[in-house]
């Protein structure tokens, strides 16, 4: 099951991932230290329009991304186009019918290529080319073997 970040929380991860503390926040953005404060604060529904757009700019984020509308901070609306992706693999993906998370995290694991090149060479049949050479190559040298050894009936 999927947990919804709020936005509170977001603004707390944020500000804790810059290493920055309210004061220091506030200096930076002229957003009041009490306001920020109140901003994290689970029990605290509103926030100011100006202010939500502020810390988006500043966290370089999008106010879609704080008020948990999209899991994307860096990319929002990015076009399709610009992924090369064919109708088929968006279709699957909006279809809902695999882990698009899990997806994304095979493929932002650092053994990513690594499993892209194991698939390639499964894909195009070079490790099945390979075997079968080795094993044409053990049946020449069986039979070469077989046939100088008298012993071999």
């Amino acid at each position: 099951m999927k947990c919804k970040i709020t936005l509170q929380e977001r603004l707390k991860d944020l500000r804790v991932s810059h290493k920055l503390n309210l004061e220091e926040l506030a200096k930076l953005t002229g957003i009041s230290k009490s306001a920020l404060g109140n901003y994290e604060n689970d029990d605290y529904k509103e926030i100011n329009h100006g202010n939500l757009v502020v810390l988006a700019q500043f966290y370089k984020v999008s106010t879609d991304y704080l008020l948990g509308l999209t899991e994307n901070k860096n990319h929002p609306n990015t076009d399709l186009t610009n992924l090369h992706l064919s109708d088929n693999m968006i279709d699957l993906l909006l279809s809902g019918s695999i882990n698009n998370r899990l997806l994304c995290e095979i493929a932002t694991h650092d053994k990513f290529k690594e499993l892209m090149a194991d698939t390639e060479i499964f894909i195009d049949g070079i490790a099945t080319k390979c075997f079968n050479d080795i094993n044409d190559y053990l049946k020449d040298v069986r039979t070469e073997i077989i046939s100088q050894n008298p012993y071999v009936k």
